[in-house]
């Protein structure tokens, strides 16, 4: 295609402490075979030599180059700022320890170029370690009634997409995902209230917006990094974010009926989940994340159970 034809697609960049990785994520967005593109980078004041590996790339006619001189404290509020400088219709979110397949930006804008109903074009990724080792896709992983209704290319609508959130983060990286600026915009951008959960509230908003296109090829590779301590500040943050966010989007959309229940149930279930992110730091703060959660649903250890059962079921549904 004429490059004079593509939209713009602005790529958002952020950085920060990962020079390892700053050259295989950036060489994967310049070679991407659709060439109309910026590439926004914000390294958000570097302190391990990333800025002078990024100053290499500041000629590059397709970059632009930003250097904070302090830390916002936030990949969301980095993120944002890079939207803020974006002057395409198209906005991609990269991370700098993730990378992309060669084609991914050409074949997640082919069905926002056909449908003006979808407004977020997302692919399969590969979970690699940091090695670049492949230790799966994303989507093995992925909430059960999602597997079982997109093991192939297809749209999905808001209100599906919806009941998909309400039990998983079925978008678990930015990095995947090519959003309508305007739609960005429109929502009112990443939340930087959310330190853990921006990504899953920024999902759920885009969906009461528009449809989804997911692609089932694998054109992302989405960086997994090893964490051997959880503490129970961090296990506990992640539910109480998350518990705010479903209700928040209850209220702020007025949800009612079974959609509220999903989401009630669905916020019990992501409770139990985290279990096995770290089983002690989970039952030490098991009482205190109760008692925060309980400002959010009076009828919280209700949920808490109909979510335990729900992962019974899906356990078992498995195994038989």
């Amino acid at each position: 295609m004429d490059n004079s034809l593509q939209p713009l697609v602005s790529i958002v960049f952020t950085s920060y402490n990962h020079k390892e990785f700053l050259e295989q994520a950036l060489n994967s967005l310049i070679s991407q075979t659709y060439s109309n593109f910026e590439i926004i980078i914000v390294d958000d004041c570097s302190t391990d030599g990333s800025q002078e590996i990024l100053k290499q790339y500041e000629f590059h006619p397709n970059i632009h180059l930003n250097l904070n001189k302090q830390n916002s404290g936030s990949y969301v509020k980095a993120s944002n700022l890079g939207a803020s400088l974006a002057k395409g219709d198209y906005l991609l979110f990269a991370q700098c320890d993730d990378f992309a397949e060669p084609k991914q930006v050409e074949r997640l804008m082919q069905p926002l170029l056909k449908y003006q109903d979808i407004g977020v074009s997302f692919c399969r990724s590969n979970m690699i370690d940091k090695d670049g080792i492949v230790l799966g896709t994303d989507f093995d992983v992925r909430e059960s009634s999602f597997k079982k209704n997109h093991e192939f290319d297809g749209k999905i609508s808001g209100q599906m997409m919806r009941k998909y959130l309400s039990k998983s983060c079925v978008i678990p990286n930015l990095s995947a995902a090519i959003i309508r600026a305007s739609l960005y915009r429109k929502v009112g951008c990443l939340s930087p209230k959310y330190l853990v959960v921006a990504d899953w509230a920024f999902w759920l908003a885009l969906s009461e917006n528009c449809n989804f296109y997911y692609t089932s090829e694998i054109l992302n590779n989405f960086r997994q990094h090893n964490t051997t301590i959880r503490s129970t500040i961090k296990i506990k943050k992640q539910i109480i974010e998350l518990y705010e966010v479903f209700y928040h989007h209850i209220s702020e959309y007025k949800i009612s009926g079974k959609e509220k229940k999903d989401f009630e149930i669905g916020a019990g279930l992501i409770f139990i989940s985290y279990f096995k992110e770290g089983k002690v730091a989970w039952i030490k703060g098991f009482f205190s994340t109760i008692k925060e959660t309980r400002k959010f649903t009076k009828s919280n250890i209700w949920f808490l159970f109909l979510g335990f059962t729900y992962k019974l079921r899906e356990f078992f549904a498995r195994r038989f």
